[in-house]
This record gives structure tokens, C-alpha cells and sequence, in this order.
């Protein structure tokens, strides 16, 4: 086949897939232009997730006739003139690629007008073809609608999502632009249904509270720090105040939403060790800078950004961060505990084991006794420690007296089980109070009872769900809990499936629940926090993820919550349990998540380093 210059309208058409996405890609760049035009008011109304049309209208400074048809020729824009402006944007638009995108793929109707007692604009275009111009009555402002994204490309309209999926994106840019923009007033509705309405305020913290509650606002931080270079501003959350992902991490560069690896790893090093494990902190991050140490013009979506001085940056936020949690009480509400164990703000677990130790858990900063009727169990503790964790390099003075052998031994590497029979083992102590050392056989095993209890409880929760027969606890008095837009959104396309695992939950207010039930494993939780995380999860949305794979992952999480944690003591009739009841799982060897349950020293190998054979 001979090369060809593809039709104009063809050539927009995949133009087009670089800029439109998805109905939640027209919002954004629409947002952005009403922004760019000065808006102070904005408002948008989608019918079918934005599938079946989208309409945006701003107060903005509106458009002359001319800039008007100029604004869908590609590559048409007010914003730059020169290359030399792209090392100065300051605008959110500046490529004159979204309109023409738009309109390659959809119906699209523009009117505009610029206000003083002049007659405004009304352009029309379907699909790339040829627009129509006529003059009409309007007031200042924009308002653009588009209707039948991808009607004349059904291979793009066939990947997208439900519109449920589609609305909750929606909704996500849209809170994005609303907390970069605490002076604009904002309001989305969905087929006639409010989903987000703003005021306008010169206060982010009232923005924030606005759109996640006044609860999360309330746990907030301020950071606030400048160099001359780089201005940061913004509310981190104190580390008893975590969630388990982070759709509640809001960056941005010069007002602009970006997911950039370097501010967030700033971030998490700026915690250091004082966030739980797997957790992850709150935040609304907003940094300014010379929009010539900064190119905005590395992605089709303006999404990442790339740094003239990174390292400059990484270290400059996670500064910043550091210091705002040293200079605020909160940071030091946290224990030792929460720092490994879990948040603070989590109940602890109940078990069903009889005798289950109850209490504050100790802490981990030094290696406690094992839990145990011998006598000997301080030495299993501390010489299992050694064992379990590299030992410490020997120095020039005792590199000579130091014995090669022992520290071959202790620097054994231990092996993942797959097919031991724990009844063959008899459990002697704890490790830590975290890790259950058993004896037998084949050698020492070293069990980790929180990922074991995970596994038993994951296989009872996912039975009893398969059979229906999932035990609930009614709540006495429905909890009310407020989520922020896009998480009520996707909390409300899985109620009846929630419900099966014993989360009743129903609508109330606008972005409200009623929660009145809740799987009676977790009755002892914070039961908001819960709430919370299921949205989390629901509101992730992975490639081929079916909702019977969401369903999965939330009971694993609530699995996890109500496993034992670690630094938990116990003692040896309820290890002799647990262990019983990993051993009769299908998959006793792994945890949910696939990590390893049990590590195996083999008796062999510690024979042979003690030169027994």
C-alpha cells in the first residue's frame, strides 16, 4: 500500500484520542478553558455519565465572533504566540488542540458573548465537519455543550465504562478543580441530581471542608514554606489520620492537578517512620514556581510535569513536610504503636478465640519476652531476633574475635514454606510479639499471626459470602457518613452488592449514608473509617477489574483490619489455634495478598553451619 495523507477528518479523529479519553477528559479541558476566560462561576450538567451529553457554562470573559470560529481550527489559542512563552505558562490552556478534539468526536454547540449590550455568537459542528455561525442573544459568558461523545467512532464509545465509573471521574476533575480554585463556585449535576456545589471562598481549608467534611478537615495540618525559589502551601494529615490509598492525595504546580512520583515520595519521606504500614497520608499540596523551571508540556493530558532541578524540589517539600509534623501537636499524638501497628484512629480487633489478650499493645522499641509457659522463652526471643534480621557488620576491634561460624548461622537466609504440615511443629513462643516460633522436625518455623489470622478469617468471610450466610450486627443507631463526591459516587453503583457481605448502607443527602449494619467481625471498628476504606476501594479503578474482583478486595481489607496485629501477645493454646485453623484453609502458605505466612529454618542447614554433619 501506498503512503497516503490521511482525510482531515480522520487525521482529527485520532488526534482526538491523544486529548479525549473519556467524558471526564471534555469536563477538564472545558473547566480549563472557563478558567483560563476568568470565570467566577461554573457550572456543569451531564446526562449519562457525559456519554449522552455534557454541557459547561461559565461567567467568563466570553469571545468575539471571530475568536469564536477560530477556536476550533487546531493548534487556533490566545494563550502563547512565541515559543518563548511555553518557558512562561501560566494558563491551563495553551496548546489549541481541545476544541477541535471535541468536536471531532461529538456534536458540539458554542455560544458565547462578551457582554455590553452586544448580541452573542452560536457555532455548531458535528463530527469535524463544517461549522455553522450565527448571531444570536446572549449575555457574557461561555457555555459549550456536547453532545454524543463518540457517536461516529464506536470503537472508542465500546471501551468506555458504566456510568457510574465515567460519573465518578467526572466528579474527580471536577473536585480537582474546585480545590485549586477556592475562589470560583462550582456545581456539577448528574441527570438532574446535585453531585457537588461550592461557594466561593478565599480559604482552601473551607474548599476542602466543602468537598471532604468537616471531620478530615478537622485532622489537617497547615504547611506553609517558601525559599525564594519554591512556595508551598497546603494541609497534610497528622499520622493517626491515614487511609489505606491514596485517592485522598491532591497535588498541584501553579493551580494545575498532577500525579508527580517526585512530590509524592517527598511526601511519604517527609513522614518517615511515623506513618503505619500501608497507610498513606492525606493531602493538599499546592506548590508554585517560576513556570521556567517547569515543563508542562510532557503529557497529551497535561497530568505529569517535569522539573528543571528535581532533587531541588524532592528535598525542598519533604523540608517542608518534616517540618510542619514536628512543629504540630498532633504528630505526637501518635504511640509506637500506631507507627506499626495501624492508625489511631482504629479500634482494636475483636477475636473469637477464648482468653483473647485484650488492652494496650506494647511497644516494639526493644525485644520483649516470648509469650509461654517455659521458662527459657526470653532466649528464644532474643536469639530468634538475631536470627530472623542481618546482623550488624562486626567493627575493627572485634572483627578478630568475632567467630565466622556463628555469624554464618545467624545470617542464614530462612525459606517460604509450600508444603509443610503445621501440626508437625509445636509452637515454643512469640517473636516480637508478632511472629509465632514454632519447633518441629524440620527445624524452627517462624509463622507471621497477623497474615495467618488474614488467611483464616479471608476464607470464612469468603465462604459465608458465597453462601449467604454472612453474620450482620445492626446497628443500634444508623451511623451518617459524608463522603466526598467521587467516593459517594462509586459507593452508590454497589449497594445491593455491599449488602451481601453485611454492609447496609443507603443514600442520604447528596453525597450522605445511613450505615445500619455491618459484618459482626468488625462491630468493634471504627466503623466510618470502614465506610471510608470501601469507597477508597470502589473509587480505584484498574484495567479489567470485574465487581466481583472489587468485591474480593474488600474482604480482604476487612479481613486485614480484623486480623491480630503485630506486637500483640498471645499465648500458646491460642497460637496451637490459630495454627489449627491456618492448616485447615485451601491456601494455608500465603496470605491474600500473596506474601509468605511461614519461613522455615531447616534443621539440616543449621546443623551443617554448627558443623554437627
Amino acid at each position: 500500500m501506498n503512503i497516503q495523507i490521511l482525510p482531515e477528518i480522520l487525521a482529527n479523529q485520532i488526534a482526538a484520542g491523544e486529548v479525549v479519553e473519556r467524558p471526564a477528559s471534555i469536563v477538564k479541558e472545558l473547566m480549563e478553558n472557563s478558567i483560563d476566560a476568568g470565570a467566577s462561576r461554573i457550572a456543569i450538567e451531564i446526562q449519562a455519565a457525559g456519554k449522552e451529553s455534557i454541557k459547561v457554562s461559565d461567567n467568563g470573559s466570553g469571545m468575539e465572533p471571530e475568536d469564536a470560529r477560530l477556536a476550533f481550527e487546531r493548534h487556533a489559542t490566545s494563550k502563547i504566540q512565541s515559543a518563548g512563552d511555553l518557558e512562561a505558562i501560566r494558563s491551563l490552556g495553551f496548546r489549541g488542540e481541545a476544541l477541535p478534539s471535541i468536536a471531532a468526536i461529538a456534536r458540539v454547540r458554542l455560544t458565547t458573548g462578551t457582554g455590553g449590550g452586544q448580541n452573542g455568537t452560536e457555532v455548531s459542528i458535528e463530527g469535524g465537519g463544517a461549522l455553522r455561525i450565527r448571531e444570536i442573544a446572549f449575555s457574557r459568558g461561555t457555555t459549550l455543550e456536547v453532545n454524543q461523545v463518540f457517536y461516529n467512532t464506536p470503537a472508542r464509545q465500546k471501551f468506555l465504562k458504566k456510568d457510574g465509573t465515567e460519573a465518578s471521574h467526572i466528579t474527580q476533575v471536577v473536585q480537582q478543580q474546585a480545590l485549586a480554585h477556592p475562589e470560583i463556585q462550582f456545581s456539577l449535576h448528574h441527570n438532574g441530581r446535585q453531585l457537588l456545589a461550592t461557594l466561593p471562598t478565599d480559604q482552601s481549608l473551607y474548599r476542602i471542608a466543602e468537598l471532604f467534611g468537616a471531620d478530615l478537615a478537622g485532622e489537617l495540618i497547615r504547611v506553609e514554606q517558601g525559599d525564594g525559589t519554591y512556595r508551598i502551601e497546603g494541609f497534610i494529615s497528622s499520622p493517626v489520620y491515614t487511609r489505606s490509598n491514596r485517592n485522598t492525595q491532591y497535588c498541584f504546580i501553579n493551580s494545575r492537578c498532577v500525579r508527580d512520583k517526585v512530590l509524592l515520595s517527598a511526601t511519604q519521606q517527609g513522614y518517615s517512620h511515623l506513618l503505619p504500614r500501608g497507610q498513606h497520608p492525606v493531602l493538599f499540596l499546592f506548590l508554585t514556581m517560576d513556570p521556567g523551571l517547569l515543563d508542562v508540556n510532557v503529557h497529551p493530558a497535561k497530568a505529569e510535569v517535569r522539573f528543571a532541578f528535581q532533587q531541588d524540589v524532592y528535598r525542598f517539600v519533604r523540608q517542608a513536610v518534616q517540618d510542619a509534623l514536628q512543629q504540630n501537636e498532633k504528630t505526637f499524638a501518635a504511640s509506637a504503636d500506631d507507627s506499626i501497628t495501624g492508625s489511631g484512629r482504629e479500634a482494636a480487633p475483636s477475636n473469637d478465640w477464648p482468653g483473647h489478650p485484650s488492652g494496650p499493645l506494647p511497644a516494639m522499641g526493644s525485644v520483649p519476652a516470648a509469650t509461654g509457659a517455659e521458662t527459657r522463652k526470653g532466649d528464644w526471643s532474643q536469639g530468634l531476633e538475631a536470627l530472623y534480621r542481618p546482623a550488624p557488620a562486626a567493627g575493627p576491634q572485634r572483627a578478630a574475635a568475632a567467630d565466622p561460624r556463628q555469624i554464618e548461622v545467624f545470617g542464614q537466609k530462612p525459606q517460604p514454606v509450600s508444603d509443610l504440615v503445621f501440626s508437625e511443629f509445636e509452637p515454643v513462643g512469640q517473636l516480637n510479639h508478632s511472629f509465632i516460633v514454632m519447633q518441629g522436625p524440620k527445624g524452627i518455623l517462624v509463622v507471621d499471626q497477623h497474615i495467618a489470622h488474614e488467611r483464616v478469617l479471608y476464607e470464612r468471610f469468603r465462604e459465608a459470602a458465597h453462601n449467604k450466610k454472612v453474620e450482620v450486627q445492626d446497628l443500634l443507631f444508623p451511623l451518617t457518613v459524608e463522603l466526598p463526591p467521587a467516593e459517594a459516587q462509586a459507593l452508590s453503583q454497589h449497594l445491593e452488592s455491599l449488602k451481601e457481605l453485611g454492609l447496609e448502607l443507603e443514600p442520604f443527602g447528596n453525597n450522605g449514608f445511613l450505615l445500619r449494619s455491618v459484618p459482626a467481625v468488625l462491630k468493634h471498628h471504627d466503623q466510618e473509617i470502614i465506610v471510608r476504606e470501601v469507597a477508597g476501594h470502589l473509587l480505584r479503578e484498574e484495567k479489567d477489574r470485574t465487581l466481583q474482583d472489587k468485591m474480593e478486595d474488600i474482604m480482604i481489607m476487612m479481613s486485614c483490619r480484623n486480623a491480630i496485629k503485630v506486637n500483640h501477645p498471645l499465648e500458646l493454646d491460642q497460637m496451637r489455634k490459630l495454627m489449627h485453623d491456618l492448616e485447615h484453609t485451601r491456601m494455608p502458605y500465603t496470605c491474600p495478598h500473596g506474601r509468605p505466612i511461614a519461613l522455615l529454618f531447616e534443621m539440616n542447614d543449621i546443623l551443617r553451619k554448627f558443623q554437627r554433619i
